[in-house]
């Protein structure tokens, strides 16, 4: 007897398996398994939901289960939750949850689209009302009826990741008064220092207080054990709305109870094939493991983009075919009001957690030609191997277009590219798009010159980590009227026209670190300091634009 496929979870992984499935092989029988009432919604759409970006809620719902499930012969279970695998007898136990009661299905291959779950620690005052995760569309409607119930006005969100910056920006878009908790020394923790300098500097542009190392101890409640506040390492701050968005956590315990194997970093292990260590049992999406194609080591980077694709290849394999997904570079873009910012490939702190041999660039550089309307800023951070020349990741930042430049990098990380193959690619041109030479190119000549010993910087946040000398001149080499504008504390000014005549003043034996607006004249500098005779000299990568310190004026 053909019992066919079994699919647990929705949202996305879920409904591309089964979608996929469906035409793959027009006549196996497909049911799929989902506790929530819908299967498939934009979760990522939910923080603009809430700024009243836009305000109709039917746009987050992608399919409804009976029209998802008439289109693609799918037997729709909806409200009901798997509660066992027995991967010997080949079935999964369900309960509905109306009714309690309890169903047994046999498959002859079985799909996990189980998700992640937000994490949230054990602290005093919890559960209270007005405290909220924000995973799934009903989590937003729930947040969404509580503010206009209760006239919240006062927001804490605990957590300065992706999920907690967007919402921290859309509840000021809101109206709203918000402060931003975040243990770490800095928003975006996984990402690079300049990065997250600029994010922080955009929420308090915006209005949002940022408040970095920083730990939240207890949630305060009132007599109704209604929200009232969040007890911190700094001090109480008030709040009649709480959102935790403090990370998410693979659900792998159905897998692990039905003794799958489960990876290094707590999702469900798979193949390549998206195969369970049960050849009949796949598993795509947040619930499963990555591998990640710089390093090759397992990994776990829950993305709307790798459930699709995950779930594509789960299906063709599950209903006889042969597709592979090999793995992931962990390429992801977000914006903070006027600031766009993205990612591919490793960041500086992984690089230094592997022992990497690596080098780094910061090159500002605008987006398309300065007289086109529009034009903005794009920094772009590049990471090279110093052995092989190889692309091992890459970062953008500013108020340009950012996207593009990362989908670029993320082609090359993909493809092992080197900084030489990067710096003749072959990108379109034309004013309304690009400059004629895109920051993309730019940063990867700028690296090959560093890596041929041709130049050498350093980067600002390494500067400032480097022990104090009071002998090291910080040379700025800009104009006079940009210097009354900020500079670096205790620096000397030598606008670069002037810089061969006057480099006598310096003493030769002192270090020298040299900087301008975003490096290209400091790099010139640099060279003209080097050809009088000065033996240690840098320039500052990124010069003053990627600056992550303190600020003179």
């Amino acid at each position: 007897m053909k019992h066919g496929l079994v699919i647990i979870g929705g949202v996305a992984a879920g409904p591309k398996m089964a979608a996929k499935a469906r035409r793959e092989d027009p006549d196996v029988p497909i049911t799929l398994v989902t506790d929530e009432a819908v299967i498939s919604y934009a979760g990522c759409g939910t923080p603009y939901y809430l700024g009243r970006t836009f305000d109709q809620r039917e746009k987050l719902l992608v399919r409804r289960p009976e029209d998802f499930g008439a289109q693609n012969k799918v037997t729709m279970l909806t409200g009901h939750r798997a509660t066992q695998i027995d991967p010997a007898a080949r079935t999964v136990t369900v309960v509905e949850l109306a009714s309690g009661t309890v169903k047994v299905l046999p498959y002859d291959q079985l799909g996990l689209a189980t998700g992640a779950r937000p994490f949230v620690p054990p602290l005093p005052g919890l559960p209270a009302e007005g405290v909220f995760t924000l995973r799934s569309v009903t989590d937003a409607f729930a947040i969404d009826d509580y503010i206009d119930l209760h006239h919240a006005h006062r927001v804490v969100v605990v957590g300065g990741g992706y999920i907690g910056l967007e919402v921290a920006e859309q509840f000021r878009e809101r109206g709203l008064e918000v402060t931003l908790v975040e243990l770490m020394d800095q928003v975006m923790p996984r990402f690079d220092v300049p990065l997250a300098h600029a994010v922080k500097a955009e929420l308090e542009r915006l209005g949002v207080e940022v408040l970095v190392d920083t730990k939240v101890e207890a949630i305060d409640v009132d007599h109704r054990n209604r929200v009232t506040g969040v007890k911190t390492s700094r001090g109480p701050v008030s709040a009649d709305l709480v959102i935790l968005s403090i990370g998410v956590r693979a659900n792998s315990e159905l897998a692990r109870e039905a003794g799958l194997a489960i990876g290094p970093t707590g999702a469900i292990a798979v193949n390549e094939r998206q195969q369970t260590s049960d050849p009949r049992i796949f598993a795509a999406g947040d619930c499963a493991e990555q591998r990640h194609l710089v390093d090759g080591q397992p990994c776990w980077i829950p993305l709307g983009s790798t459930a699709n694709k995950q779930g594509r290849v789960a299906a063709v394999n599950m209903t006889g075919g042969h597709e592979t997904f090999p793995g992931v570079v962990g390429t992801s873009l977000v914006r903070i009001g006027q600031l766009n910012a993205g990612g591919t490939g490793l960041l500086e702190s992984q690089l230094v957690r592997a022992g990497h041999d690596y080098e780094t660039v910061i090159v500002p550089q605008a987006d398309r030609p300065g007289y086109m309307p529009g034009v903005g800023e794009v920094t772009l951070i590049l990471h090279a191997d110093r052995a092989t020349r190889r692309v091992l990741g890459a970062q953008a930042f500013g108020p340009g277009v950012v996207d593009k430049r990362i989908d670029i990098l993320a082609v090359a990380v993909t493809a092992q590219m080197t900084v030489d193959q990067v710096a003749n690619l072959d990108l379109g041109y034309a004013p309304p798009f690009s400059p004629a030479l895109d920051v993309v190119i730019t940063a990867a000549n700028v690296m090959r010159n560093k890596l041929d010993a041709k130049t050498a910087s350093v980067t600002p946040h390494k500067l400032l980590a480097e022990p104090a000398d009071p002998q090291r001149v910080l040379l700025d080499c800009r104009e006079v009227t940009e210097w009354n504008g900020g500079r670096l504390p205790g620096a000397r000014l030598m606008p670069l026209g002037s810089l061969s005549e006057r480099c006598g003043d310096l003493d030769p034996s002192c270090a020298v670190v040299v900087y301008c607006k975003g490096g290209l004249r400091s790099a010139e500098g640099y060279r003209k300091l080097r050809r009088a005779g000065l033996k240690k000299v840098r320039y500052l990568d990124g010069g003053i634009t990627a600056w992550c310190g303190d600020v003179e004026h």
